[in-house]
């Protein structure tokens, strides 16, 4: 971590799906001031993302996370980010990093430690991520052109202190793809529970994997405005 308050997290592996669910859905979690981005009408977008850092300010540790995509809030002179994520709810695999990330970040944590595995094939990587042998989710995304990019986000976090966002920039070798090759097995458990209802889509319309790269978080702002549905 730098003294300008930007926080690093070095990556062997990041990838994430995009799938498809009913918007009512989405509305029923985002903050008022929040607004679901829909590729279709009625239908959001669920991004699933999965990391196996080697190097952070909390040591090694994996992470998963379930987001909804959302309308990103621009300040005039800024760049405009590649997209914005509401993490609804993560995991890690060790207590250290969830509990700098709700500290910091403000994010909302499942409290139990996961187990996150990773098969890495040829041309495609699968996670498999558990809770004491019992199955939460198994995600496949397959790789096409690679190039290196430094990829500018925004996420939105919450807790009942306030409302926040922070940009993140991905730097690393990075994988996209619209091919629908890719597939997701969601498992009935607690992490899961708020999918079961969801008519989620199994295969995500857009898969992304980068290698060997940094996560830069920027310093946390908090919003002034802040409602839930």
């Amino acid at each position: 971590m730098s003294d300008n308050g930007f926080v690093q997290y070095h990556y062997r592996d990041a990838i994430g799906g995009f799938f498809e669910f009913p918007t009512e859905n989405a509305r029923a979690l985002l903050p008022q001031d929040l607004q679901p981005i829909e590729p279709h009408h009625g239908s959001s977008v669920l991004s699933v993302m999965a990391f196996d850092f080697h190097d952070s300010p909390v040591g090694s540790y994996g992470e998963l996370i379930l987001s909804i995509l959302t309308s990103p809030r621009v300040e005039p002179g800024q760049p405009w980010p590649r997209s914005a994520f509401f993490p609804f709810r993560l995991a890690t695999t060790t207590r250290e990093s969830r509990e700098h990330a709700i500290e910091r970040w403000h994010l909302p944590h499942y409290m139990k430690d996961i187990d996150l595995r990773w098969d890495r094939g040829d041309g495609h990587v699968t996670i498999h991520a558990t809770e004491r042998g019992q199955p939460i989710v198994d995600m496949t995304v397959t790789e096409f052109e690679w190039a290196r990019v430094e990829h500018r986000y925004q996420a939105f976090m919450h807790d009942e202190e306030g409302f926040y966002s922070s940009t993140i920039v991905m730097a690393g070798q990075f994988s996209e793809n619209e091919e629908e090759k890719g597939g997701i097995v969601i498992h009935t458990q607690a992490m899961t529970e708020l999918l079961e209802d969801w008519e989620l889509t199994t295969t995500p319309f857009r898969e992304l994997w980068m290698k060997n790269g940094v996560q830069t978080f920027h310093p946390l702002q908090q919003l002034a405005s802040y409602a839930r549905r």
